[in-house]
């Protein structure tokens, strides 16, 4: 039983609202950043309200400018947490909810943005003060959820970031639930996989298969999965499939 000798398996024969006014407060100092005191909704579905803006972490990249001190203002006047940096980060921060990036300087002075468009660590603006092929070939290549343009309107940057914030965690639950079900796909592809390779080398059938699979991840306290995976990588030790057989039928 050469399969299930390799691998160790015993072979088994068939048998507020949002229109209140967000309170001021006494904010730190521009560029410093503070613990919360207050946390997202505890429910990952739950929306991100007006109530919610002290929570937001924003990092706000951009060289010292007038319209990056307006806009750095207006979001401590909202109620956010604003940190500005410049150069860009090499690591992003893992507690930063939104990053509003000013693009111009970022194109024109060629500096590397290490932003991962496929799973961007945080919500992505960008403020741009012209249009041409570069800049919206770059807005579209860093997929920012939202575009602000210069010179600065106040009016819908509060909307922007609360309907940006939003779609970011839709995106990001349903980034989790496909990695999940990929990860359940493939573990089926296994377990089928090792089905296969158990059938044909112990001449068993495909209940006594699984069956063997089953009781030897109990009896080692591990996942089918973990089980059928040692069986697929001791069968890409042996010969081939002839030897299997003949060794099946010894």
């Amino acid at each position: 039983m050469a399969v299930a000798h390799a691998c160790g398996l015993e072979t088994h024969k068939p048998g507020r609202t949002e229109s209140d006014p967000v309170p001021s407060a006494r904010l730190p100092p521009r560029g410093t950043m503070v613990v919360r005191s207050a946390s997202l909704p505890a429910d990952r579905s739950a929306p991100i309200l007006i109530k919610d803006l002290r929570s937001l972490r924003i990092l706000l990249l951009q060289p010292r400018s007038s319209e990056g001190d307006e806009l750095c203002q207006h979001l401590e006047r909202i109620g956010c947490q604003v940190q500005v940096n410049w150069p860009p980060p090499v690591d992003w921060p893992s507690d930063i909810d939104v990053v509003f990036v000013f693009l111009r300087p970022i194109v024109e002075d060629d500096i590397v943005l290490n932003w991962n468009a496929d799973d961007p660590p945080a919500v992505l603006i960008a403020v741009v003060d012209y249009e041409n092929p570069i800049i919206v070939d770059r807005l579209l290549r860093l997929q920012a959820q939202a575009v602000i343009g210069l010179p600065l309107r106040t009016f819908g940057i509060l909307a922007n970031v609360l309907l940006s914030v939003n779609n970011h965690k839709r995106e990001k639950r349903l980034r989790t639930r496909l990695d999940r079900m990929n990860t359940k796909l493939k573990a089926h592809r296994d377990i089928d996989k090792a089905k296969s390779i158990l059938m044909v080398a112990n001449n068993m059938s495909e209940q006594a298969a699984y069956q063997t699979l089953r009781e030897q991840a109990m009896n080692k306290r591990t996942t089918i999965e973990a089980i059928a995976m040692a069986v697929i990588n001791a069968s890409d030790l042996l010969p081939g499939r002839g030897v299997l057989i003949e060794q099946a039928s010894e």
